[in-house]
Order: C-alpha cells, then sequence, then structure tokens
C-alpha cells in the first residue's frame, strides 16, 4: 500500500514540475533563495525649523547652491529668501560699467580672463551691444600680401606672412588662384602607361613619385594591377565556409582569419559550432530516458543548452530520477 502511494506521489510531483521553468524548480527543490527586493533606505529629514546660520546664508548666492550646500530643497529655499524680503541672486553675475567699457578695447579672450567670465559670453555681450571688435586679433589681408599667393606653397607663404597654414589656403581658394606647391607635377601620357603594368612601388620608384600618389592616380583612371595580391574566393573555398571555424579555415586555406570572417558574414553562412547545431528528433528522444547531464554529455552540448530544451518540449524528467532527487533535496 505504502509502495502504490509512493508511486502515485512521484507522479503527482513529476506532473507539477513539467508544468514549472526550471527556475522554479531550482526555487523549489532549495537550490536558490527567493530573491528579495531591497527596500530604498530613507534619506534624513531636515528639521523644519531653520538654524540662524541658514538663515544668513540665504539670499547670498543662487538658491540652487544655497539648497545644495545646506541639505535643503531648491523650493524651501526659494520660499524662505521670499520670506525674509531678499532680492533673487541670479545665476550669472550682472555686468558692472566698469567691464562694459573694456569691450572692444581689447581682444574678448584677455576680457574673459580679467573679468573672470568665459570667452563665449564676452563676445555674446559684445554683440549684443553692437560694439564691433576692432581690438580683436583678426588680420585683414592687404594686396601685397595676395600677391604672394601661389608664387611658392603654402606652407612657405604661411611662415612668411606669420599667418596660420588653414588662413592661406582658404585665401588662395577664395580669390580662386592655383597652388604654388613646387613639389607638385603633373601626370604625363607615357608616365600613365606604367600604371598597371608594374606594382605602385616599382611605379614610384620609376617615376620619383609617392606611392599614396601613384595609387591615387591609379584609382582615379581605373586602371587594376596585372599582378594583385588580393586572391579572389573560388567556388570550392565558398564551399567551405561553415563547415569549420574560422579559424580553421583560414589555416588551410592559407588566409587570414579576418577575411574568412568577413567572406562568411557578406555569404550568409552561419558560424561552425556544437553548440549551435539544430537539435534533431533523435536527440529530442532522450529526455524520456536520461537526465540533463547524462544528455549534455552525450551530445557534447552545455548543461543549459539541454535544459532550456527540455522545458520547451515540456517533458518532465524520468520518474526514478525525480524521486532521487527529490530524496536528495528533501
Amino acid at each position: 500500500m505504502g509502495q502504490v502511494s509512493s508511486t502515485s506521489l512521484v507522479l503527482k510531483t513529476a506532473k507539477y514540475l513539467a508544468t514549472k521553468s526550471p527556475r522554479e524548480i531550482e526555487r523549489v527543490a532549495g537550490k536558490r533563495g527567493v530573491p528579495t527586493k531591497k527596500r530604498k533606505r530613507r534619506l534624513l529629514r531636515v528639521p523644519r525649523n531653520w538654524e540662524q546660520w541658514e538663515i544668513a546664508l540665504v539670499g547670498t548666492a543662487p538658491d540652487g547652491a544655497i539648497a545644495q550646500k545646506i541639505g535643503r530643497s531648491v523650493v524651501g529655499v526659494s520660499k524662505k529668501r521670499y520670506s525674509l524680503g531678499r532680492p533673487c541672486v541670479p545665476l550669472v553675475k550682472p555686468w558692472t560699467p566698469a567691464e562694459i567699457a573694456l569691450l572692444g578695447k581689447l581682444p574678448d579672450k584677455e576680457i574673459a580672463q580679467r573679468v573672470g567670465r568665459h570667452y563665449s559670453t564676452v563676445q555674446l555681450r559684445r554683440t549684443q551691444l553692437g560694439i564691433p571688435n576692432d581690438a580683436g586679433v583678426i588680420r585683414f589681408w592687404l594686396k601685397a600680401e595676395d600677391r604672394l599667393l601661389g608664387t611658392a606653397s603654402d606652407a612657405q607663404i604661411a611662415r612668411k606672412l606669420k599667418r596660420s597654414l588653414a588662413s592661406v589656403f582658404m585665401r588662395r581658394r577664395h580669390l580662386g588662384i592655383q597652388s604654388g606647391n613646387a613639389d607638385y607635377r603633373l601626370w604625363a601620357k607615357h608616365e600613365d602607361r606604367l600604371l598597371g603594368r608594374y606594382s605602385d612601388e616599382e611605379v614610384a620608384k620609376r617615376l620619383k613619385r609617392s606611392v599614396m600618389s601613384v595609387r591615387h592616380r591609379r584609382i582615379k583612371l581605373g586602371i587594376m594591377l596585372s599582378n594583385p595580391q588580393v586572391r579572389l574566393w573560388t567556388k570550392a573555398e565558398d564551399a567551405l565556409l561553415g563547415t569549420m571555424t574560422d579559424a580553421e579555415l583560414a589555416k588551410k586555406l592559407n588566409r587570414p582569419k579576418m577575411g574568412v570572417l568577413l567572406r562568411r558574414q557578406r555569404r550568409n553562412v552561419p558560424i561552425f559550432g556544437p553548440l549551435r547545431a539544430k537539435w534533431t528528433s533523435a536527440n529530442d528522444k532522450l529526455f524520456s530516458r536520461f537526465s540533463n547531464e547524462e544528455i549534455a554529455r552525450r551530445l557534447g552540448r552545455t548543461l543549459s543548452s539541454v535544459q532550456n530544451r527540455r522545458f520547451r518540449l515540456g517533458i518532465p524528467l524520468p520518474g526514478k530520477l525525480m524521486h532521487q532527487r527529490l530524496v536528495k533535496r528533501f
């Protein structure tokens, strides 16, 4: 009689656990504790009564700075300042007549350092008042300087005129003057005939040009190399993608690993690996006979993968295995 009751108990337990997820089964078995939500600690409340040192600070700085300093809310500080009849301190300190008198007479950066303000703030205030930037560091271009543009390289003219390279370049482009770089040579027809017949390094050595200049000219003319170093992929090599790991295939084909990876991704070939193998019907039949650990060992899969597959199929553990596990737990 006792044997019949224990068997029915095992069947009921297995039927009950089949409806639960692996996480819930572990919780019932006592493997992991029930997660409890931590309560947020309540911050210490500030006393309602204002201290004398707090009242003395109200109105000496913006309300936000005072609230952060004494640990009260901004609204509370604002109400207290209003009840005391003290004026609001602006976030930006007002301009004094002495500071305004400096605008336009000195560069904006020098004024910002003197009055302790940001450069953009000084520039904005001067623009709002309509004061021209007569003392700025901007140098207007003279006709004698314009005549020098294009007679030499931009770097040489910039050093000669004591200007920045970008300023000389923009001024020359604005006037439509061609570059006067003595190192620049126009390409001749007999030089173009060498492109593609030899490597870029060989052409650069023969013509006494830089390799970058030769490569740029060849690409601009649409000329391909006769013996490119890039190996085209064959159909036989494409058929091997995904049949082994990228590192093994790269070693077999004598290609870089990144090249194999990019080729496989462009062909939409899934990565090779036992963890990504599809489940077959023969694999699913093992769930009614063996435990998760045994299935993982036989198929070469992880235990979590086997547990998730059992949960999706809704197949409980075999009766004997479930009974042994419950006995160990309880």
